[in-house]
């Protein structure tokens, strides 16, 4: 089973499962939640009725206590029930708040009032010594009136609560078995709903985008750099773009291998040029040089024996550039200063100019150090000081100019001819070894400056316009010690 297949199961029993019992469980919890409050409630309005009735009861007990035995704390006794129950009266009157429910207590509250007053009567006369036959006989219309009606009242007023209570149990028991009924199956309902929307995002978040990702990679398999991946929303489009940047980099690293390799052929095979061609061309130089010292040479041998000297030193300057690309080297790197650096350089390369090029230093005095090797960085001007000379019409200029970018912490160095510019269509070859326009030229001279200035931490880049020049730019992260 595919995995998008195995997701689809997995939702579809999670939120079936989830979906159904869990609406219908909180539904159902919040219900019986209410219905047990209410019927606390409905309790607690019974046991303070029953507390009253109790008090009532001790109540007409201590004014039989106090006729009986003319104790005066029985008396005392009687005020403190007699306050009691008029404020747990006061304090319980806003439990009952439907009106048959205040029409019920008001009843008791004014039954109260009766057998309160009738019974502080009775204490008032048996203060004053009244005949003791008829107090029992008041006291005993109290207790079978008086506190009769109000027991019966409060009864009464129990009853129907306790009957309200039972109704309100089977009210809300069929409440909940139609609320049951009702609910599961829009539980169901709303169960596949849910389960439409996950597999909906599933497919359209993960299983289609995962497919065309894998198509992507599969097609790309032949043609790695046509690869084109799609952009998604969310973690499937940074996937996409891990891939993306993935491949970019199997690229680059596959080129350089590539490169690599062909470099590793031709230091092989300069290595063999170096050996049959570079100590012959020695001795042939050396003759030629030996033959020139004779007198007895006309001046047309002795023309002839300059150009072969001069066709040598060519020949041998080649083989030594094509050495100097192919042999590897590690920089040392140290603080350089490239203004210091160019001060140096730039009068030694003015003397020899030819076509009366003029090169303009502008150079900044703040200019921060680089960590580089300066013999390298000394070849990089020198490579990009050759393609501009070159590039340059008689009287021209070049211009050479140092600053430097305090945000970004770098240096950047530009060398600027007028001359007469790449043409667009071979910009991208320009840096391949070998590749070159001019009939003297080896096609490793960018190739080179581009290697040492990665070495030494810069970044390299041509911009060019036909018939208006072109800036060689070097930029360098600056050191800071």
């Amino acid at each position: 089973m595919k995995i998008s297949s195995k997701i689809k199961l997995a939702a579809f029993l999670l939120f079936f499962i989830i979906g159904t019992l869990g609406f219908e469980m909180a539904w159902v919890s919040a219900l019986s939640l209410k219905n047990i409050r209410q019927i606390q409630l409905l309790s607690e309005k019974i046991r303070l009725l029953n507390d009253i009735k109790l008090l009532g009861y001790k109540l007409i007990k201590e004014i039989s206590d106090y006729i009986d035995g003319q104790n005066p704390y029985d008396k005392t006794d009687f005020l403190y029930f007699s306050t009691l129950i008029n404020e747990k009266l006061v304090s319980i009157e806003s439990l009952f708040s439907d009106n048959e429910e205040k029409t019920s207590f008001e009843a008791i509250k004014e039954q109260w009032k009766n057998l309160n007053s009738c019974s502080l009567g009775i204490l008032e006369e048996a203060t004053k010594l009244t005949r003791k036959e008829l107090l029992e006989a008041k006291k005993e219309e109290i207790e079978k009136k008086e506190y009769y009606q109000f027991d019966k009242v409060i009864a009464d007023f129990q009853n129907k609560v306790y009957l309200q209570a039972i109704n309100s149990i089977t009210e809300k028991e069929q409440q909940l078995v139609s609320f049951s009924q009702t609910v599961f199956p829009l539980s169901f309902l709303c169960s596949g709903v849910i389960l439409w929307l996950v597999y909906r995002w599933q497919n359209l978040g993960i299983s289609l985008p995962l497919q065309k990702l894998i198509e992507v990679v599969e097609n790309g398999k032949a043609e790695p750099k046509k690869i084109i991946f799609p952009s998604f929303h969310g973690e499937i489009g940074k996937l996409s773009e891990a891939f993306a940047h993935l491949f970019e980099k199997i690229d680059k690293f596959q080129s350089k291998l590539i490169e690599s390799e062909r470099i590793a052929s031709i230091g092989a095979m300069s290595a063999a040029v170096a050996h049959g061609i570079k100590n012959p061309l020695s001795s042939i130089r050396a003759l030629a040089e030996v033959s020139l010292l004779q007198d007895n040479l006309d001046e047309s041998a002795k023309e002839t024996l300059k150009e072969i000297m001069k066709e040598t030193d060519t020949l041998n300057n080649r083989i030594n550039h094509l050495l100097s690309y192919t042999k590897p080297s590690v920089p040392n790197r140290h603080p350089t200063n490239l203004n210091d650096l160019l001060k140096a350089l730039i009068p030694s390369v003015s003397r020899t100019l030819p076509k009366a090029i003029t090169i303009d230093l502008q150079l900044d005095p703040s200019l921060p150090p680089i960590l580089s090797d300066s013999s390298q960085i000394e070849q990089v001007i020198l490579e990009l000081l050759a393609n501009a000379i070159n590039a340059s019409e008689k009287g021209g200029l070049i211009q050479i100019i140092t600053r430097s970018d305090l945000v970004q912490k770098a240096v950047l160095l530009e060398i600027i001819d007028h001359g007469k510019g790449i043409p667009s269509a071979i910009m991208d070859a320009i840096f391949q070894p070998f590749f070159t326009t001019s009939t003297e030229g080896t096609g490793l001279g960018l190739a080179i400056a581009k290697r040492y200035s990665e070495q030494n931490g810069g970044l390299l880049t041509i911009q060019s316009e036909v018939g208006k020049g072109t800036t060689a730019s070097i930029k360098f992260s600056s050191f800071n010690g």
